[in-house]
């Protein structure tokens, strides 16, 4: 099984308030828009929130009540996302690779995770780690083969996966999207 992780347990400093609750003009909150297009994609997503999140965790289960959702608080998350990432992949059991969805990128079209998945699909022989591209940009989600969980999980501090991306260049696939939706995050209000 192919999973996704989403990150969302991130402080907003930013923002100026908690964008994760902010509203689109779907009326849904970022990090519900963000959790449902994964779980259109994928069979098993765990959304990862800030340690001590458990109103908002029990919100969420309700208001998104799927059974392939599961909801999982880093212990260190005050610490920056490469410790959120580390903790949470150590959560995942049986996937054969995860996509790094982060909560702040609502945009994102379904298209795109589809051909981003099958492109892994295709290379999973070569353990491959897939990013979209836009415009010449890396972007979001990011795919990662199982055999590179051990260096997600040892992650710390604040830069991501970028540190496996860097180790395992020669493994990298980049994927030429027509999707914004894959750099587009929401930093500010005028972002919604």
């Amino acid at each position: 099984m192919i999973g996704a992780i989403v990150l969302a347990a991130g402080s907003s400093r930013r923002f100026g308030s908690d964008k994760r609750k902010a509203t689109l003009p779907n009326s849904k909150m970022v990090i519900q828009q963000s959790v449902e297009t994964a779980l259109r994609c994928f069979n098993a997503v765990t959304l990862v929130l800030r340690y001590g999140d458990n109103e908002f965790s029990a919100e969420l289960s309700f208001l998104i009540n799927n059974p392939n959702l599961s909801i999982f608080q880093a212990p260190d998350s005050a610490l920056g996302m490469g410790h959120s990432l580390g903790s949470a992949i150590q959560e995942v059991n049986n996937w054969e690779g995860g996509f790094v969805f982060l909560a702040d990128m609502p945009h994102l079209q379904q298209a795109t995770i589809h051909h981003l998945k099958e492109t892994f699909t295709t290379n999973q022989t070569n353990n491959p780690i897939i990013a979209p591209t836009y415009e010449g940009q890396l972007g979001h989600p990011v795919g990662f083969a199982a055999c590179y969980f051990d260096e997600l999980a040892a992650l710390t501090g604040d830069k991501g996966a970028k540190p496996v991306m860097h180790a395992n260049a020669a493994k990298v696939i980049e994927v030429t999207v027509d999707d914004p939706g894959v750099l587009k995050d929401v930093d500010t209000p005028k972002d919604l």
